[in-house]
């Protein structure tokens, strides 16, 4: 099988062609020089910075999805954990930035774009959040693995996959609400018209039958 050369730290490393960085540690023997998670690719866990030969423009990635390439040069970049926020009924733009003060410090530099591995427009998301636009910005991150990297790029310390994520759970909390509000009513309506159509003699029981049959309604 093609082996490939790369660099981990500065320590140089024979790779079988196409397996992950992470792949290629573990059978070198060096697993503790990235730390490791899930990897799935969503934790995050195993952050890098990688450049590449042929003066190919140096980015962030996940040591677990990554494919090696002959020359390739990575830093292991760990990303510290960060506190979940619980979510809030009925969010709002100011709920969330009682949640996530740092909101506002995000000075527009697209890092975080260009660092998203599934293409979400984070920086956009994150001036909708901003203005407000919350259901926008749920659909936004509906594809986000809360991998980290848009925080790990972020000068400013801002935390887009937490706070997309916040918005998410937050909406999702809502509807589930406003669903088990709505079954209470529906189960309480059922109890009023089986005590209707149930009540008195059988002559009421007849009465009650067809006027209910044919508007569907309890009548006083």
């Amino acid at each position: 099988m093609k082996t490939v050369e790369i660099k981990v730290a500065g320590k140089a490393i024979q790779a079988r062609a196409g397996e992950t960085v992470i792949h290629a540690l573990w059978n070198a023997g060096m697993a503790e020089l990235i730390e490791t998670g899930c990897i799935g690719g969503v934790c995050g866990a195993c952050t890098i910075t990688v450049r590449f030969s042929g003066g190919q423009m140096r980015r962030t990635d996940l040591a677990c999805m990554c494919p090696v390439e002959e020359g390739m040069e990575i830093s292991p970049c760990p990303v510290d954990s960060a506190l979940t926020v619980a979510p809030e009924p009925n969010p709002t733009g100011e709920k969330l930035r009682a949640a996530y003060p740092k909101l506002d410090r995000c000075t527009k530099c697209g890092g975080c774009t260009t660092a998203c591995p599934m293409s979400i427009p984070v920086m956009d998301s994150v001036l909708r959040m901003r203005s407000g636009e919350l259901d926008k910005v749920a659909e936004d991150f509906t594809t986000c693995i809360h991998c980290g990297l848009c925080r790990f790029v972020c000068e400013d310390g801002v935390q887009p996959h937490m706070m997309g994520m916040w918005v998410r759970r937050s909406i999702g909390s809502s509807m589930e609400q406003d669903n088990d509000k709505i079954l209470e009513q529906e189960s309480q309506q059922a109890e009023l018209e089986w005590e209707y159509l149930l009540g008195g003699d059988s002559t009421d029981k007849m009465n009650h039958a067809r006027q209910f049959r044919k508007s569907g309604k309890i009548e006083a």
